[in-house]
């Protein structure tokens, strides 16, 4: 039987949500309880949700949507958003809109640091117990992102709080899930919350009810296993190989990118490889160039991709990686996902050290 999540008066509950409905969608039961406890509370948009074209054309009856047109649409689904809040019971000074580029996350990820210090401010400012935000597992890439985006910025905080995980899109089953349970009562504001959603609610209204009926369940990393805690030390003489698995019966018939996040208590590396299409199986290892010019070494496997990274003089925090189908495309989920350091790491090069909670700076 899963377990309840519960929240007290001394909690302090910050929720992302990547667009205007995820909040009602993936935490709107789990709001009402952090409220109903007296738990303090904020709710941060990353995006205003405005690329989000087949919605719009079919209530602004326009086939052409130019930049205009897509920030009157944001700004549509703001007030949205905030009414759907108010329904669950949140004032209006407990919102906050980042306004980043919809469905540009995973871009903005793999340019700078700017959102992942955008997002160590937000945690510095509001000084959360627990944080609600999409799981790794979550197909929608500007969910995903975000999470990684997050726990670096938590990383860069230096500081340590609850992170509960949420899938909106996917079937993934999240390990030591938490269940955020409400009335009926407390159901039927969530419902009514998604109505709010007008713009969405217009084209998917059954989709979006059934998943707002669901159970709001949470995967859940405590405080005590705050990444900064396990980092991983490689001498800096030797490298490290991470696996980067994929699901049976992938095969590059389209164009993917293999994307690659490494922390240090110094700086955030990024490299972006333009993958070669059909590999064979079994083909011997190749180099791979990414957009910097810089060169790391890849063997191809029918379950995964090798990869192995340069040495490093100080401890990699944390390791991200995720095959990307690039741009455009008609279907934005992932088939595949970003991975973190426990799921990717193999072999006999890393080991793991404890250390104390440090920043990236």
């Amino acid at each position: 039987m899963t377990a309840s999540l519960l929240l007290s008066s001394n909690d302090r509950l910050l929720v992302f949500a990547p667009h205007p409905d995820d909040e009602t969608l993936a935490t709107g039961a789990l709001i009402q309880s952090a409220l109903a406890a007296g738990a303090a509370l904020r709710v941060v948009f990353a995006t205003d949700g405005d690329n989000n074209p087949w919605p719009q054309r079919w209530l602004e009856r326009r086939w052409r949507i130019g930049p205009q047109q897509r920030a009157r649409w944001g700004e549509r689904r703001r007030r949205e958003a905030t009414a759907a809040l108010a329904v669950l019971g949140v004032d209006m000074q407990s919102a906050r809109f980042l306004g980043w580029p919809d469905q540009g996350l995973t871009d903005d990820l793999m340019r700078d640091d700017r959102a992942i210090v955008a997002l160590a401010d937000e945690i510095a400012a509001f000084a959360p117990t627990h944080v609600a935000l999409p799981a790794l597992g979550d197909r929608h890439p500007d969910h995903s992102a975000l999470r990684v985006m997050f726990d670096l910025a938590l990383l860069r905080a230096g500081r340590a709080c609850v992170r509960l995980g949420y899938v909106v899109h996917g079937d993934k089953a999240l390990e030591n899930a938490r269940v955020a349970a409400v009335d009926a009562a407390g159901q039927h504001r969530k419902q009514q919350a998604m109505l709010a959603h007008l713009s969405q609610i217009a084209l998917s209204r059954r989709r979006l009810l059934a998943l707002a009926a669901r159970p709001e369940c949470f995967d859940i990393i405590d405080a005590k296993n705050f990444d900064a805690n396990n980092t991983v030390s490689v001498p800096h003489a030797e490298s490290v190989k991470i696996r980067i698995p994929h699901r049976p019966g992938w095969a590059l018939h389209r164009r993917h990118e293999l994307l690659v996040v490494l922390a240090t208590k110094t700086e955030t590396l990024r490299f972006r490889f333009a993958l070669p299409r059909l590999p064979a199986r079994g083909a011997a290892p190749a180099t791979l160039i990414d957009t910097h010019g810089r060169r790391l070494p890849v063997e191809w496997t029918d379950g995964a991709l090798i990869l192995t990274l340069p040495a490093h003089a100080a401890p990699l925090l944390a390791v991200y990686a995720k095959l990307d189908r690039v741009k455009p495309r008609l279907n934005i989920f992932d088939r595949e996902c970003w991975h973190d350091t426990h799921e990717l790491l193999q072999g006999s090069a890393p080991f793991v050290e404890r250390r104390p909670a440090a920043g990236l700076t």
